[in-house]
């Protein structure tokens, strides 16, 4: 009772820093992100938190404004455009993978370096959501694309997990990230040995057992965690255990979100994240 108590308290978005920059005009235009049917919403947020930024914030409230403004890209190109279950094909007109392409890559090009140097140093917001918007930027390249974003890739993963909370943050973002990588299938063959899902779901089973970042959640409460372990346990050809992954995402996450325990800024994600094991599930044949 305590441990949920403390994290519906999280769930709390602070409008006010502690340095008294005001946040309320930001993340309530963040939380109707998916109340439109097109992204309008999710940009006149991206707009709120980049106006934030160019008042001249500093240090905390600089990269808090930034998380937020990175927080627009990522729902964008994943809630915005349609892809499969595997990530892989988006479909509609005006939303397909070019489209895609550009939304991650501005993120990682561009929106993260809005994160001064110094910050990187003490703080793993930067290297996630840069490890984040390249992967995402991944599943809609090509084969010789996704060489050339690899290094990049493997850059973001092992300086934001050396950071301070680089392996709590998110969730156990950076693990998460690193999973999907090693069990990708289309890894096979590339030097390294970085095809490895036994070691993929290692990572992803200690993503979802890391302990909440500062004003952030429990690795338990990021459905993507549990996304990522029905894809990663689904290439080890573990079917029932998969399913029974699937099976316990589709029962818990609901109720979580119906008790207020997921935090506001992954709760249109979780629904997001909901459906798309649910379509995952259909997907996989028991034996």
């Amino acid at each position: 009772m305590v441990k949920k108590q403390l994290l519906a308290a999280l769930a709390l978005t602070f409008s006010f820093s502690a340095y008294g920059t005001d946040f309320s005009e930001a993340e309530a235009k963040f939380a109707l992100r998916d109340s439109t049917a097109d992204h309008s919403a999710t940009l006149e947020a991206r707009a709120a938190y980049k106006a934030i930024i160019d008042s001249g914030v500093k240090d905390a409230d600089l990269v808090r404004a930034v998380e937020g403004y990175l927080r627009t890209y990522i729902f964008e190109g994943t809630h915005y455009t349609t892809t499969n279950a595997e990530g892989t094909e988006a479909t509609p007109a005006g939303t397909g993978k070019e489209t895609r392409k550009k939304i991650f890559n501005d993120a990682w090009k561009t929106a993260v370096e809005l994160i001064p140097a110094a910050a990187r140093e003490t703080s793993p917001v930067y290297y996630y959501f840069k490890a984040s918007a390249i992967a995402y930027e991944a599943e809609v390249s090509n084969v010789l694309q996704r060489l050339v974003l690899l290094p990049q890739l493997n850059d973001a993963l092992a300086k934001g997990l050396a950071v301070e909370g680089g392996a709590t943050y998110e969730g156990g973002g950076l693990l998460r990230v690193k999973a999907a990588v090693k069990g990708n299938p289309e890894a096979k063959g590339l030097p390294g040995g970085l095809y490895n899902p036994e070691e993929a779901l290692k990572l992803v089973d200690q993503a979802i057992a890391s302990e909440a970042y500062p004003d952030n959640a429990e690795g338990i409460y990021f459905c993507e965690n549990f996304r990522r372990k029905v894809i990663t346990q689904n290439e080890l050809k573990d079917v029932a255990g998969a399913l029974a992954t699937a099976d316990q995402a589709l029962l818990d996450f609901p109720a979580y979100l119906a008790d207020s325990l997921i935090p506001e800024f992954i709760r249109a994600e979780t629904v997001d994240c909901i459906k798309t094991i649910t379509e995952l599930k259909t997907s996989i044949s028991p034996k």
